[in-house]
């Protein structure tokens, strides 16, 4: 069942209780993991490398029985439980590399780490872990590249401008046909994992074109350069006419743009040819913009249900006027106006610099005479023309207007002159253009334009109160006030530009204010200088207003159900949303994206809802890693962690009602699901403990071998709890291999090799020569240490060392290096010693 209608929600209990108990369940695990991290954290100093494994293994073990008993239950939170196991599988292996300095390739833990998620992904089917898995490949793929390892035939690759792009072009664009044929097994309504992949096509195309033709112009043409044309036209084909997906077909248009731009810009060598590109872009985008509705059309006349779906999905307050009177529906999809948007700010960027440099706009008055001329013919030609070429044109020609308006207003006028004044000409030029306009794209930029230059002029009064004020978090406290206002009357704006009579009006203010108050959040998560409850009294009220938001729209929203829902239901879980605000009070991020959710979700908006989960998750990271004053880990943990079962147990309640009143079942168990989740944990905790079963035996078995340490960059010495490594036979491998030219070729093309090493008088190793073969085993007088050849320099590992909390000035004394040395070259640093080759 769907909320189809703005407003006039189903009062049906049974829906708002699992819908309900489902999104605040999620919002409970994300706090939960984050107290768990923040917990973590806060007691790893004090924890030895032991009792670090044996944390993330519970954690990973509970996870994987947790997962694999909800799955037999045929609940859809064993999906999200399994995506847990997923990351602490890469904790797992990150930790092993990191106590044990094994000098592994990072490509190959990143690898490693898809590989073992893999049996997951196929029986789960979740998009997190799907998007995981291809994030992982991308990974491993980009730091392999960069190592420079051979692949074999495709070797040629590596030295073509864009090396990189063109690899993961190519990775890319695999994983984008696995996903399409694999795409009724994914559960994935959305369309998220195909659209992700397809974007990260796109991106790359756009890299492989650009880099060669602004970097190495005389390689422009590399075959590189003709893959990232060729990748761009195959995905506007295939989704513009082919799967009818228009949303991904006008990414394709806009980033083939934007490679036509590239191209140009190599052969820019004059005012003139700044003025040619901008015509051009501006020529194309209209022509894309006009080819796309004629798509969009014929997809709505042939009753594409597909198409009409996934391009055209309710996205609350977005869209564009329809220049061609084409669309049959009264808003246009979100893809229009990215379109237009994403094509339009180089084009405005163009002519601004066009602009200014031929009229020597140097003065105030000059640049807002220029403005106020541009942009009141192209409001008329925005209103009046009849052809949509021409009203394209005036669109622009006014926001380059009242772009050079702003500029004039912010950063040329006397910086001492009335601000009263100059917000009210920043307020009529930009409410003359967001008026007179029709288009949606214009008035969002205007909209953004003027609240950006608004705040801008009103920074001092945020940023510079001095040193105590600033401490006692005065400053933070105006930025919070200015949060609650552009939040506040964003969502007002949204919920009154619901109606399709008030749409075209509002909602482009709407998502301005959306815009900003994100902004704005992200600032002030970066800002705090002291804990919320020590600030002033204004500022706390704005901060607890900004949190308390999202469970008033949320009061709001379940009031106008009809038929009417229980009062204990409609009042409730409301009030208990509001409770568990006070929890994120000091994350208005957080609060932010919470708000988008509600909104999104109470207007069917799927953009706003899919932007708020990276603002949240970044809400919470900022928090995570901000060092307020007053605020330590374990009250950070304790906060978290108190809102997130108050919230488990909301959702607890309401999912037991839900079960008891509607005699519904659980949905259809998969067979082999548990069993799956269950033998990828074994195999994933089994390969962990056999790994550090290995380290071990080497560290209590392997040759001790002494190696005396070389200075290193003091900057980066010492960080936080641990200390960066060098040695002194590196430096001695590096002059050895510069005086045997084939023997460095020799290393160079094997990628790697054994360094010969035998003791001097003093028990220290020193360097004898250098092997691309493995040696015979080690004797009496001589180890083989394997090495690899990364950065242009030998690495056998061993590369820092870590130690307690606050004991840094106890190894600052350390002059050299205790390595384990198996029979086949591994080394595992077992230790430091003094200056008298005493353990430290």
């Amino acid at each position: 069942m769907q909320v189809t209608t703005p407003w006039q929600a189903v009062g049906d209990p049974i829906w708002w209780r699992r819908t309900l108990a489902l999104g605040i369940g999620l919002l409970a695990a994300a706090l939960a993991g984050s107290a768990l991290v923040s917990w973590v954290a806060a007691n790893w100093p004090q924890m030895g490398p032991q009792a670090r494994l044996t944390l993330v293994q519970g954690v990973l073990a509970l996870a994987v029985v947790l997962a694999a008993g909800l799955a037999w239950r045929g609940s859809r939170w064993a999906g999200v439980l399994t995506g847990v196991a997923a990351l602490a599988t890469g904790a797992l292996l990150a930790l092993v590399g990191q106590i044990y300095q094994t000098g592994a390739d990072r490509w190959q833990l990143f690898l490693l780490w898809a590989a073992l998620v893999t049996p997951w992904l196929l029986l789960a089917r979740t998009v997190f872990l799907a998007l995981l898995w291809a994030v992982l490949l991308n990974l491993a793929l980009w730091l392999a590249v960069d190592q420079g390892v051979s692949f074999g035939p495709w070797a040629w690759l590596i030295d073509s401008p864009a090396r990189d792009g063109l690899w993961l072009l190519g990775l890319n664009g695999g994983l984008l046909v696995l996903a399409e044929c694999a795409s009724r097994f994914l559960r994935d309504p959305w369309h998220l994992t195909c659209r992700g992949l397809a974007v990260a096509v796109l991106g790359w195309a756009f890299y492989v074109v650009a880099m060669p033709s602004l970097e190495f112009r005389d390689q422009f043409l590399a075959p590189g350069f003709f893959l990232g044309l060729a990748s761009v036209a195959i995905l506007y084909v295939v989704y513009g006419h082919g799967r009818r997906d228009l949303a991904v077909a006008a990414l394709s248009l806009l980033t083939g743009i934007g490679q036509v731009g590239a191209l140009w810009i190599q052969m820019l060598d004059s005012l003139d040819g700044v003025l040619g590109l901008a015509v051009l872009l501006l020529v194309l985008t209209w022509l894309a913009v006009r080819h796309l509705l004629h798509l969009r059309q014929a997809a709505l006349m042939a009753g594409s249900s597909s198409a009409a779906s996934a391009s055209a999905s309710p996205s609350g307050p977005i869209g564009d006027d329809d220049p061609d009177g084409a669309a049959a529906q009264d808003t246009p999809p979100w893809y229009l106006a990215v379109l237009r948007i994403g094509a339009l700010i180089p084009v405005l960027l163009l002519l601004g610099v066009w602009v200014v440099a031929s009229f020597e706009l140097d003065s105030a008055v000059d640049a807002l005479a220029a403005g106020v001329l541009l942009m009141c013919p192209g409001l008329l030609m925005d209103r009046l023309a009849r052809r949509d070429v021409w009203r394209e044109i005036g669109g622009v020609l006014a926001v380059l207007g009242l772009l050079l308006c702003v500029g004039s207003v912010a950063f040329l006028m006397d910086q001492e002159a009335d601000r009263l004044s100059r917000l009210l000409i920043l307020v009529a030029a930009g409410g003359l253009v967001y008026v007179c306009s029709r288009r949606f794209s214009v008035r969002l930029m205007a909209a953004i334009l003027v609240l950006g230059a608004g705040f801008w002029l009103t920074s001092p009064d945020v940023f510079y109160f001095g040193g105590d004020a600033d401490a006692q978090g005065v400053g933070a406290s105006h930025l919070a006030w200015r949060l609650w206002v552009f939040l506040a009357a964003g969502s007002g704006l949204w919920v009154w530009s619901l109606r399709a009579v008030r749409r075209r009006l509002w909602a482009p203010l709407a998502w301005a204010l959306m815009a900003m108050a994100a902004g704005v959040a992200l600032l002030l998560a970066q800002s705090m200088p002291v804990s919320v409850w020590e600030w002033p009294w204004f500022g706390q009220l704005a901060m607890v207003l900004c949190a308390l938001l999202p469970g008033l729209l949320l009061a709001a929203w379940m009031a106008v159900a009809r038929p009417a829902l229980p009062i204990g239901l409609r009042t409730g879980v409301p009030l208990a949303v509001c409770i568990a605000g006070l929890g994120w009070v000091g994350m208005p991020a957080w609060s932010v994206a919470l708000v988008w959710l509600v909104l999104g979700r109470l207007s069917g908006g799927r953009v706003l809802q899919v932007l708020a989960v990276p603002l949240g998750l970044t809400g919470l990271l900022l928090y995570g890693l901000d060092a307020q004053a007053g605020i330590s880990l374990l009250d950070k943990a304790m906060t978290l962690g108190l809102t997130a079962v108050w919230l488990i147990g909301v959702a607890g309640v309401l999912a037991v009602h839900r079960r008891s009143g509607s005699g519904s079942r659980p949905t259809e168990r998969g067979r082999w699901l548990p069993i799956g989740v269950m033998a990828g944990g074994v195999l994933v905790l089994g390969l962990a403990q056999a790994q550090v079963h290995r380290y071990e035996t080497i560290l209590s078995q392997g040759r001790p071998v002494v190696l005396a340490l070389a200075p290193v960059d003091p900057r980066s010495l010492m960080q936080g709890d641990y200390m960066a490594l060098d040695y002194a036979v590196r430096k001695a491998t590096e002059d050895w291999l510069h005086g045997q030219g084939s023997g460095k070729a020799s290393v160079l093309a094997e990628g790697g090799g054994w360094l010969l090493l035998r003791p001097d008088a003093q028990g220290i190793w020193q360097l004898q020569g250098v092997e691309t073969a493995q040696p015979p085993a080690s004797s009496s007088e001589t180890v083989a240490l394997a090495f690899r050849w990364r950065d242009n320099r030998p690495d056998f590992g061993a590369a820092s060392w870590f130690f307690p909390e606050g004991q840094g000035e106890r190894f600052a004394g350390a002059r050299y290096g205790v390595l384990r040395v198996a029979d086949d070259g591994t080394a595992l640093l077992a230790g430091l010693l003094d200056a008298g080759q005493q353990p430290l």
